[in-house]
This record gives structure tokens, C-alpha cells and sequence, in this order.
């Protein structure tokens, strides 16, 4: 047994959900009783801003898990070092870097979280597509997380524009905005308001429905039809790394079997061996959207959502 102040410490910055990076890092740690793994995690807007704050020479090693669309800002370009993995190459095209700089084992999957007792109550159907929260029987019963600060709120809004198109994604905005729902930063406060009854219907994504339900909480996860895309989650090694050894090792683990069963049991997509054919959930195919326009539209994206919503954050 390794001793523990014999242990290298590898520092992870991650936008995952602690409940979710526990067990990657015991995972990694089981694999390689040589290394410990701190992990640092924060949301996706905030992990940006301390990477930005801290520069290319940061305190970090690993990034453990964040949305793509945010790892692709052009301000990041070559803070990211190659890993030589078969692992990695072997991976489909959409989910690495042609460089191997990045690479994306697993996606995460909008959803809603829905107490179906509170609708029930009041005599409200379960919504199944983001066009029916736009409906003013809604009104005083959502929560949405704001694209600006959450990773969930941004594929939302993404996967919406890209399947819907902008002027029908705008319009069911608008709608949704004037039934006044709670803003949040983050896909876990909608699950816990909606769990706690303070409103039906949560906006969030499959991990985070599916841990609250795992709770015994009393939500049910839906996906919605009209935005059933999923965003590739990135991992990378800081290029300025001096224990890049420990790190390429630790990454390698999160593309093994045993990640992948962690991935699945969240209901995430898992992009490691996948094939050809769109993954299903709940009976609907899961398209991925495409990250690198997305990152490309951010800014305008999430301002035109401010537009939007603000009079009704107020």
C-alpha cells in the first residue's frame, strides 16, 4: 500500500457534479495507488474565469469534464497538451482534437426534472418539448438555469437553435420568459426546487435529474423532444504541466470500461466505441450538437437570452 505522502497529487478543475467526480477520482486513484487526485469543481462560467485569472501557467493539471462549447473559447488555444493515446485517437472525429490536444469520452443530455404531484395538483400535463413551457398555464412553475453562468442552460438554449431553428427558439423564449420563471446558474438548484415543491418543472440535464431521483426524491426526468441533443464533455492536460506522467495516466483511466459504466449509470452518452447510429433515450434519438458553431455563437446567444429574460428575472 502506498503511503499516502508518497502519493503525487494531480489538481483537477471540473465543472462535473461532485457527487459524480467522487467516484471518478476513487476510479483513477484504485488504478494508480501512486497518485491522489484533488479536485477542485465549479461551474462552467466560473471555471472559465479562473482559468483566465490564473493564465497558462495555473495551478492546475487536468481539466476533469466541461462543457465543449466552453473549451473551445479561442482564448484557451494552446494551453492544452497532446496525449499520445490510442485510447484517444481511436475515439470518433466530432470528440478529440485533430491533436489529440482535447478529447470527449462521454456527453451530457438536456432534460427536465418534473414534479408530477405538483402537476397533478394543478391539474397541468407533464411537458415533453420546451414549446409546451411556453404555454401561460405554466406560469409560476419553472425554473431555468441561465445560459450566461450554466453549462446546462447553454445546451439547452443550443440544442433548441440548432434543431428548431432561430426564430421558432426565440418566440418559445419569449414565452417561457412571460410565465416568470425562477433563474438559477446551475442544473442542480431546478431539480432541488423542484423536488422541494417550489415548482414543477426544473430545466437541467440527465445527470442531475437522475441523481435527484436516485435520492428518493419526488421528480421525474423527461427529455424534451424539440432539444434531445447532447454536448460533448471535454477533458484536457495543461501543456505547462510538470507532472504530465500523472496526468496522461489519469485521463487515460476516464476512457476505460469502468468510466464508461460510471457515464451510463448518469445517463450520459458515452462516445467511447460508439457506433454510427444516434444513441436513444427514452425513446428518442439523441443528436450531438454542433459544438464548435455553438462556441462560435455563445456570446450573441446568450445575450439575445439576457434580452429575453431579464424582465422576468426582476
Amino acid at each position: 500500500m502506498t503511503d499516502v505522502s508518497q502519493k503525487q497529487t494531480v489538481v483537477a478543475y471540473s465543472a462535473m457534479e461532485e457527487y459524480e467526480l467522487a467516484e471518478y477520482a476513487q476510479g483513477i486513484e484504485a488504478a494508480n495507488p501512486d497518485l491522489r487526485i484533488r479536485i477542485e469543481r465549479m461551474s462552467t462560467a466560473a471555471l472559465f474565469d479562473r482559468l483566465l485569472a490564473e493564465g497558462p501557467d495555473g495551478k492546475w493539471d487536468l481539466i476533469l469534464g466541461w462543457a465543449l462549447t466552453t473549451m473551445l473559447a479561442p482564448e484557451l488555444r494552446g494551453w492544452f497538451a497532446p496525449l499520445t493515446s490510442e485510447r484517444v485517437r481511436s475515439l470518433p472525429e466530432s470528440a478529440r482534437d485533430p491533436e489529440s490536444r482535447w478529447f470527449c469520452p462521454s456527453a451530457f443530455v438536456p432534460a427536465f426534472c418534473v414534479n408530477e404531484t405538483r402537476l397533478a395538483r394543478r391539474g397541468l400535463p407533464v411537458p415533453t418539448r420546451w414549446e409546451e413551457l411556453a404555454d401561460a398555464r405554466y406560469r409560476g412553475e419553472l425554473v431555468v438555469p441561465d445560459p450566461t453562468y450554466s453549462g446546462a442552460g447553454f445546451l439547452h438554449l443550443t440544442a433548441l437553435l440548432q434543431m428548431a431553428g432561430e426564430a421558432k427558439t426565440w418566440e418559445i423564449m419569449r414565452g417561457v420568459s412571460a410565465n416568470r420563471p425562477l433563474i438559477e446558474r446551475s442544473a442542480f438548484a431546478p431539480c432541488l426546487a423542484v423536488a422541494g415543491d417550489e415548482a414543477s418543472i426544473g430545466v437541467t440535464v440527465s445527470i442531475a435529474a437522475e441523481r435527484t431521483a436516485r435520492m428518493g426524491l419526488p421528480v421525474k426526468m423527461v427529455i424534451p423532444a424539440d432539444a434531445a441533443g447532447s454536448e460533448p464533455e471535454g477533458f484536457a492536460m495543461r501543456a505547462g504541466s510538470v507532472r504530465k506522467d500523472a496526468a496522461s495516466r489519469a485521463l487515460e483511466w476516464m476512457l476505460t470500461p469502468e468510466a464508461c459504466a460510471i457515464y451510463r449509470k448518469y445517463h450520459k452518452v458515452v462516445l467511447v466505441g460508439s457506433a454510427d447510429a444516434p444513441p436513444r433515450e427514452q425513446g428518442l434519438p439523441i443528436q450531438p450538437i454542433n459544438a464548435a458553431q455553438a462556441a462560435a455563437s455563445r456570446a450573441s446567444a446568450c445575450e439575445n437570452w439576457r434580452r429575453v429574460f431579464t424582465p422576468a428575472a426582476v
